[in-house]
């Protein structure tokens, strides 16, 4: 998980030199970079006349940056559409690891007569791989002298609008705060990996259960969540249905559980029935679902005292409530996971390994869209080794924010995905055709996407891109696997000039090795675990091993970069074995007829020979290859 012991200052701005040099000129800071003025309340529109900004003295004869400690009941909603904020800040708030990151040294911001008092805060915020740290006033936006935007319950204690505030100048004003997700509120305060969830995608009853699995999994691993229900038009916004809940509206998620009834007869001990349950907190406070299990509902009457201890039950009108999961899925849409992935290796939770790469898709050559265009190889490439037989890996690409740095012009951000196909066995420079595809997509139009799939053993290419060609910006690619993979981005697109004494490279030979079937081996058997070994110019590379079978498969390939492209190509076929692997055959492709290997992608059956017992050559069985031989090394 990403640590925020160093933080870059945003516009330049450096708290302790800005600190020290108001409490010498003893005057409270004003911002210049965020001034108390109408630009940092709204971009479309003039603000209204009764708006008065005003320090939180000026408020409260006792300001107060904590009262006690964080706690979800310190983020209330204002006047402003940004319950996505609100929503994360308060999973934010229950843990006391990840505010810590966004508060640094609270202690020392805290008014108390032992500090002298600068008017002057700062708070860190994680943007795109980098952790910056965000100066602000004390300047707060306030209608008869009360806060109009997030506020604590207790009206002398400030943290919740002054944390809102910074995120506020992070992204150039109040308004631009409106209509966000709330995944990337809580990737912001937590540098943690950020996943949108449709429920609708979870249709049936295994689904459902996957889905459940999914969040349950991700609560038991410290994961923050929230979900909403969409709101299909402009009218929906905010509507309140008749169970209680709000369109539009985001929700944080506080607990996922299984909660076991009351069971009647002698053996109800140990055959109880459970429930599948979501406890939510609404932001706005009181507004609470209204259906089967709300609060003081006769379901409840079901649960054992202890049991209800257990969940920490109480009917307060504070915003929080539990919901069976099946009513859950009928009303919520979608789900925002903030997943906060266990990097160490002392846990007894597991442990992922972690490989980060920070680029950038820049015209001409680095910006080359989906594999939808021509130009899709024109993206940054990434050499991507697993290891192991099999296992799933998990992939997060994420964009720099352009709502915040196009925040007048309503900046939208890109629609971003990432494609995996095969590359060569001996792959060392960008690839310049295209081979398998193991996954693609979806594209979304969303600051960051996460996706999990099964991967196999071998050597792939990463191509993460935006949907549209041309479009240009930062990128953060995150890896997620339980083993260690190697990973490190192509360069290069050839080879270079040759060093002293050697001779340029002039060609390239690529040889896709596909199947092989016909063979026999010692003991009469026509079924093995084969492999191939391609040679030329001394360079030596093996395939994989396939399944046991009589016409094994490899679809892999090996491309030469060749000094002497008159020099043949050979390719030997092999059975792998416990005591002794057993050679099958071979071929040689006679490269000064080269000339017959520039068509292209044409898979063609070649004969296998081998030597026999009296020294005379014998057909072996076959093998289909595809071989393509060219002078131009930015063809493969």
């Amino acid at each position: 998980m990403a640590t925020s012991a160093r933080a870059e200052p945003f516009k330049g701005q450096r708290y302790a030199k800005l600190r020290r040099r108001c409490v010498r000129k003893n005057k409270l800071f004003v911002d210049g970079e965020f001034p108390p003025t109408g630009s940092s309340l709204y971009f479309s529109r003039s603000p209204p006349a009764d708006i008065v900004w005003k320090r939180p003295k000026d408020i409260v004869p006792e300001p107060r940056f904590f009262i006690d400690k964080a706690s979800a009941d310190d983020f209330s909603q204002g006047t402003l559409g940004n319950c996505w904020f609100v929503a994360a800040c308060a999973c934010i708030a229950e843990d006391s690891t990840l505010w810590k990151k966004v508060v640094p040294d609270y202690r020392a911001q805290e008014w108390s007569p032992n500090i002298k008092y600068a008017g002057i805060f700062h708070f860190k915020f994680w943007r795109c791989g980098r952790w910056v740290d965000v100066v602000i006033d004390d300047y707060l936006p306030t209608r008869n002298g009360r806060l109009i935007f997030t506020h604590s319950k207790s009206r002398n204690e400030f943290w919740s609008a002054l944390l809102e505030k910074a995120y506020a100048k992070l992204f150039g004003c109040y308004e631009a705060l409106t209509a966000g997700k709330a995944r990337d509120a809580m990737v912001d305060m937590t540098g943690g990996v950020g996943e949108g969830l449709e429920i609708a995608d979870f249709r049936s009853q295994d689904q459902r259960m996957r889905l459940f699995s999914i969040l349950y999994k991700a609560k038991a691993n410290q994961s923050l969540m929230c979900s909403a229900i969409q709101a299909r038009t402009a009218a929906e916004m905010e509507v309140r249905l008749s169970v209680g809940l709000v369109k539009g509206h985001a929700y944080s998620i506080t607990a996922v559980r299984d909660v076991y009834l009351k069971g009647t007869g002698l053996f109800s001990v140990f055959n109880r029935d459970k429930i599948h349950m979501i406890r939510l907190r609404n932001p706005w406070g009181g507004i609470e679902w209204k259906g089967p299990w709300s609060d003081g509902s006769s379901e409840w009457k079901k649960v054992s005292e202890k049991d209800k201890k257990d969940l920490d039950l109480t009917f307060d009108e504070n915003g929080e409530f539990w919901m069976a999961f099946e009513d859950f899925c009928r009303y919520f849409t979608h789900v925002d996971v903030c997943h906060m992935m266990n990097t160490s290796f002392f846990t007894l939770k597991k442990s992922w390994r972690e490989k980060v790469m920070e680029g950038e898709w820049r015209r001409p050559q680095r910006a080359g869209g989906c594999g939808n265009h021509n130009t899709f190889l024109n993206n940054p490439q990434y050499l991507l080794d697993m290891y192991e037989d099999e296992e799933e890996i998990l992939v997060s690409l994420e964009q720099e924010d352009r709502r915040s740095s196009n925040f007048r012009t309503r900046g939208e951000n890109y629609c971003i995905g990432y494609t995996i196909t095969k590359t060569d066995v001996n792959r060392k420079y960008r690839m310049h055709d295209r081979m398998e595809r193991m996954h693609a997509g979806p594209f979304v139009q969303s600051r960051s996407i996460l996706s999990r799939q099964p991967i196999k053993k071998g050597r792939y290419l990463l191509v993460p891109s935006t949907f549209d060609p041309g479009q240009e910006g930062r990128y953060l690619l995150r890896l997620y696997t339980s083993s260690t993979p190697s990973v490190r981005e192509l360069v290069k697109d050839e080879p270079g000039p040759p060093s002293c004494f050697q001779e340029a490279k002039v060609a390239a030979t690529a040889v896709t090795v596909s199947s092989a079937e016909g063979f026999t081996l010692a003991d009469g058997s026509h079924e093995a675990e084969a492999y191939c070994i391609l040679k030329c110019e001394k360079e030596q590379y093996r395939t994989s091993t396939s399944c046991k079978s009589s016409c094994p498969e490899w679809k892999e390939r090996v491309t030469f970069y060749r000094r002497k492209p008159q020099e043949d190509v050979k390719v030997e076929v092999w059975a792998s074995s416990i005591l002794a692997d057993f050679y099958i055959g071979c071929l040689t492709l006679p490269m000064s007829r080269n000339q017959e290997y520039t068509g292209g992608n044409i898979i063609r059956r070649y004969s296998l020979q081998k030597t026999n017992s009296e020294g005379r050559e014998e057909h072996a069985g076959y093998i289909w290859l595809t071989v393509h031989h060219t002078t131009n090394m930015a063809e493969v």
